[in-house]
């Protein structure tokens, strides 16, 4: 649905018309600036009122975070300020974005999905990550306050701290793998989960089992539709053009972000399958727990069938029946089903069919 009412609501807009498609936020933006003039890092926090041409001041290393893109004026402002094309801008406020790289005239553009679970109800939560990456600046959006970046805000704070020393681009190599290393985090609790269910299918096995079954799939869809384009992006950071951004020396950094990126799409498709195997495993103990009852039933129709067959035989009430004038006649049939019965299960029990 909101795809849908997104492309109704950009009917008749030109391309590069910045527009929000998240849910309405009231909170305000919140910024924060990490520079750094070869000395020391300094660190700022920034409002939404605030003045921001220092963004284009040269001689400093700068990272610039904004929590918060529903403010399409701000956005704007900061483009204009950096002179980001409007297609970015209007990308980076589309929540519902591909994970993608672009290669512009003097910046790259980076988009990329943050997946964390929840602290309320155990799900995952995806947010979009969009980075820009200058010569000597990175600028972040996200969608809202926090993130998985507050290891690469301690090493930055860290007393004689090397992030910043060697350069921009390493910097943005340690958020972009930070975020990946989360990656591993979420597919190891869904690795837990899967583990969980085939342990419930295996010793507690419940009608219900199929619906949590279902709920895995689902979220294991939502997440390689989300990240499985990891792989492509993290390949192109191996691509001359944006090793220039990078720099040369981060280059064997990138060629393991790359590693990661197959690593993670691998450990989906493992994921994937597993969920399938647990799928045909609940089919396989129920049809097996159906296979037992029809069994149980037809070994029970199987003993009653010759007591039918002698109930039937004496019930048909014809006036010439020996037996039915012999005095131990009624107790000699009863004699008779009981042997027939004692000797099946015999059988049975032979043929290990109990």
């Amino acid at each position: 649905m909101e795809n849908y009412s997104y492309s109704k609501r950009k009917v008749g807009l030109p391309p590069g018309t910045i527009f929000y498609t998240g849910d309405k936020a009231d909170k305000n933006v919140n910024m924060e600036l990490y520079s750094f003039d070869g000395k020391e890092t300094i660190k700022k926090n920034f409002k939404e009122d605030s003045d921001l041409s220092f963004l284009k001041e040269e001689g400093k290393l700068i990272w610039f975070n904004v929590n918060g893109i529903h403010n399409t004026e701000l956005i704007n402002k900061i483009g204009n300020i950096l002179n980001i094309n409007s297609l970015v801008l209007e990308d980076l406020t589309n929540v519902n974005q591909r994970v993608k790289i672009e290669v512009w005239e003097d910046y790259l553009f980076i988009v990329l999905k943050m997946a964390g679970f929840s602290t309320r109800n155990k799900n995952i939560e995806y947010e979009q990550v969009s980075f820009i990456l200058g010569k000597n600046y990175l600028i972040t959006f996200q969608e809202k306050q926090g993130d998985v970046f507050d290891t690469v805000r301690n090493r930055i704070e860290a007393p004689s701290s090397k992030v910043f020393q060697k350069g921009i681009g390493y910097l943005t190599y340690a958020l972009i793998d930070v975020i990946a290393d989360n990656y591993f985090v979420v597919l190891d609790r869904l690795e837990e989960k899967t583990d969980r269910l085939e342990r419930k299918i295996l010793n507690e096995f419940s009608d219900k089992l199929a619906e949590k079954i279902l709920q895995l799939k689902g979220e294991l869809a939502v997440l390689k539709r989300g990240i499985y384009p990891i792989r492509e992006v993290s390949a192109k950071f191996q691509n001359e053009d944006t090793i220039l951004y990078f720099g040369k020396s981060n280059k064997m950094y990138l060629a393991d972000l790359h590693d990661h990126g197959i690593t993670i799409c691998d450990a989906i498709e493992n994921m994937i399958s597993r969920t399938s195997e647990l799928f045909q495993l609940y089919y396989s103990i129920l049809s097996n727990d159906m296979n037992n009852v029809m069994k149980v039933l037809a070994i029970i129709s199987t003993i009653f069938m010759p007591l039918s067959f002698l109930a039937g035989l004496y019930g048909m009430n014809f006036s010439y029946m020996p037996e039915l004038a012999w005095r131990y006649g009624y107790f000699i049939i009863l004699g008779i089903m009981a042997v027939l019965v004692v000797g099946m299960l015999i059988v049975f029990k032979k043929k290990k069919w109990l």
